[in-house]
């Protein structure tokens, strides 16, 4: 009887836990979480901050869970170190887990740039950081948010719904930098200006000084910005520090296989820490998406339970959000990295769509306005090639419901 032990409590630590019940009730599994609480969505976070569902609605799970699927917890002291020579894994209190296969799940945190005053301001990634955003903007006018990726404008739509005077600083000269094209975010910096939202587009933050009861931030522009509230929203890091020094590869994330392994024997990878091989570039990246996580850990649990045959996982960029009320997708390459693809562009008012291909492989695609397409798109991003019928309809047809009808005759076709 093997004893399976997963660091982390999030997406790809539920869905693992998962796939090792389908596979084996004999095993024993131990959970190691820092947080002491139930497992909760970030992608649910913005939603409380905006007050569309309770503080408890974040929460996906309660402690039942747990009991239910058989699996022992560790809350509130998290692991702080892997010795894979003696297979067990070290907690911050100073117990020392022992395991057959171990899955590191670890997530990732947020990162905030070395500006004078920024460690004073707030940032948005756990339920506790929700909370306290909410509670200390209850009374604000203005907030300031530094960063336009897709955190930064999540938070934007939640404080501007409750009627919050909304400024962002970008560095890039675009919203939505790594995930949209230019094209696409425009249509979605129009959004904004045109709800009242003011960008500061091209602009460094060079410090943030205490101004009253507020904050003044200072811009490489030479302007200074005054808000109430600063969340800064510049980006996250892989949480491998349980992992350095123990010989696992980091590069920055945890590397691994199509199958969830590292380069230790014995041990695992999955969500926001792992670091795969993209499929179509063959660059290896971190995918900090909700999307990644469930699906790497399903394939991560099944494989370090021993689950008959070889479960795959391949990373890729599905990224999904309405802010301000505009629907916008964003899938896999929506730039072309290089030569060899191509591009095919519709747009009708703010209604755009990008579909780009490689060698008969559609491997990218930008939507803004209708997402409907999305999953359909998703299914033939995963073909290593289009039948010629179905590249030829994604190339031919306009992608607008109005001018051709709905997608459900291609979804015909391609599942």
């Amino acid at each position: 009887m093997k004893h399976l032990v997963i660091t982390g409590n999030g997406g790809a630590a539920l869905n693992a836990l998962r796939a090792i019940r389908s596979v084996s009730r004999s095993h024993n599994i131990t959970l190691i979480s820092g947080e002491d609480c139930p497992a909760y969505s970030p992608v649910l976070t913005t939603h409380y901050l905006c007050g569309t569902i309770s503080y408890r609605k974040m929460f996906i799970c309660n402690r039942d869970f747990y009991r239910s699927h058989g699996v022992k917890t560790i809350l509130g002291d998290g692991a702080v170190a892997v010795e894979p020579d003696r297979q067990r894994v070290v907690l911050a209190g100073g117990q020392a887990v022992p395991y057959d296969e171990l899955l590191v799940a670890t997530g990732s945190s947020v990162t905030v740039p070395p500006i004078p005053g920024a460690g004073e301001c707030l940032t948005l990634w756990s339920a506790a950081d929700a909370r306290r955003i909410k509670g200390v903007s209850q009374n604000a006018s203005t907030v300031a948010v530094v960063g336009a990726g897709l955190i930064g404008l999540q938070i934007v739509d939640a404080l501007w719904r409750r009627k919050k005077k909304m400024i962002v600083i970008e560095m890039q000269d675009r919203v939505l930098p790594r995930v949209m094209d230019a094209a696409g975010a425009a249509i979605m910096q129009e959004r904004l200006e045109g709800a009242g939202v003011q960008l500061r587009l091209g602009q460094q933050v060079w410090e943030v000084a205490q101004r009253g009861g507020g904050k003044g931030l200072r811009l490489s522009s030479g302007e200074t910005v005054e808000a109430d509230v600063v969340v800064f929203a510049t980006g996250v890091r892989p949480n491998t520090g349980l992992l350095e020094g123990s010989g696992v590869a980091l590069s920055p994330g945890v590397t691994v296989d199509e199958g969830g392994r590292t380069s230790a024997e014995h041990i695992y990878a999955a969500g926001d820490v792992a670091q795969g091989t993209h499929p179509i570039t063959g660059r290896t990246q971190v995918n900090a998406t909700w999307t990644n996580a469930v699906e790497g850990g399903w394939v991560a649990g099944l494989n370090m339970a021993g689950g008959s045959g070889f479960s795959r996982w391949r990373p890729a960029r599905v990224n999904i959000l309405s802010p301000l009320g505009l629907p916008v997708a964003s899938l896999g390459e929506v730039d072309s990295p290089e030569s060899g693809y191509d591009e095919l562009v519709r747009r009708n008012g703010s209604t755009y769509r990008k579909l780009v291909f490689h060698r008969h492989r559609l491997v990218g695609a930008v939507l803004v306005g209708e997402v409907e397409a999305a999953g359909i798109l998703s299914h033939l991003m995963d073909r290593e090639t289009l039948s010629p019928v179905v590249e030829a309809r994604l190339r031919q047809r306009s992608p607008f419901h109005a001018a051709n009808g709905p997608w459900e005759p291609l979804q015909q076709e391609v599942v």
